[in-house]
């Protein structure tokens, strides 16, 4: 059975809507989907926090022009949950364009009454 948060929301719909943020650059919907102690490890393994990721995205420091679900897979029981997703992207960081397919995986939990990533990775796939 799917756990819905105080807005009804599956984790898949977070899922959805933590994308659109992405896509927009919506650093106010990014704050209301990251929990304030979120760990997020990059590719080449470096650490970073919540504020330096919202930062990041409000400077445009990094700004997404395409990011294209191509396959997800979610775990999801009790208001916790797991979605991995296989996506292509178009991002610019710092001024560097990258094309890559990445693998995104994000760890949930109902948080406040809402679903929100605790913790997540980002990793190059072929």
């Amino acid at each position: 059975m799917t756990t819905r948060d105080d807005h009804g929301r599956s984790i898949d719909q977070a899922q959805d809507a933590l994308h659109q943020a992405m896509r927009g650059g919506d650093v106010s919907h990014l704050r209301e989907l990251f929990y304030e102690r979120l760990t997020f490890e990059l590719p080449g393994g470096s650490v970073i926090g919540r504020a330096a990721d919202l930062d990041a995205h409000a400077s445009g420091a990094t700004r997404f022009d395409k990011l294209s679900e191509l396959h997800r897979s979610t775990l999801e029981q009790d208001g916790h949950g797991r979605t991995s997703s296989l996506v292509d992207i178009v991002v610019f960081d710092k001024g560097h364009r990258m094309e890559a397919r990445m693998m995104y995986r994000r760890f949930w939990s109902i948080i406040e009454g809402r679903w929100q990533v605790v913790a997540g990775s980002a990793e190059p796939s072929a």
